[in-house]
């Protein structure tokens, strides 16, 4: 079995069926800084937006900078409210929102992508929604950094330190 999350039994396992199916997604959130998170980010105003991640939904994605994230929906048997699972967070600073959204669709059909990215992409594809808030440029790493802070999605593999970056983002003078 593989040291990731995303690993599984390679097929010539004398485990089959069921088992070689079988992996875990870890997603950690952390209530305190979700509670802190609207004063951390006082001034910034996020308006999310999504669409299924599909090659047709790619005209929806706007030309312009923000942050966006995957989730996937985790099925119908669960509470409507509680059904939507964060797989992974990233920015779009240098690249549009749009370009970042082409570059997953043609890094989901790449076996040298990035492994746990890749996996996402192909795990889910059916139920994946790309979602974005269009950012001013100056505020994006921020919004982007911030939320990995929350949250630890189980396909971004960087976390910034909460000690250096927490609440510093706009204050006058620091970054």
């Amino acid at each position: 079995m593989s040291d990731t999350p995303f690993g599984e039994f390679p097929k010539s396992s004398p485990l089959t069926g069921h088992f070689e199916r079988e992996y875990c997604l870890v997603t950690k959130w952390f209530p305190n800084y979700i509670e802190e998170l609207p004063q951390a980010l006082a001034g910034v105003s996020i308006e999310w937006k999504k669409c299924n991640f599909v090659k047709d939904a790619q005209i929806n994605v706007p030309g312009s900078f923000g942050v966006y994230c995957f989730t996937t929906d985790i099925g119908g048997l669960f509470p409507s409210d509680t059904k939507t699972m964060l797989l992974y967070i990233g920015k779009a600073s240098e690249q549009y929102l749009s370009e970042r959204f082409e570059d997953y669709l043609k890094e989901a059909n790449n076996s040298s992508g990035r492994e746990k990215v890749v996996n996402v992409l192909r795990k889910y594809k059916p139920l994946l929604r790309f979602w974005w808030c269009e950012l001013p440029p100056i505020h994006v790493e921020v919004v982007e950094r911030h939320l990995l802070m929350c949250f630890h999605p189980p396909a971004n593999t960087y976390i910034p330190d909460k000690k250096k970056h927490w609440g510093k983002a706009f204050v006058v003078g620091e970054s």
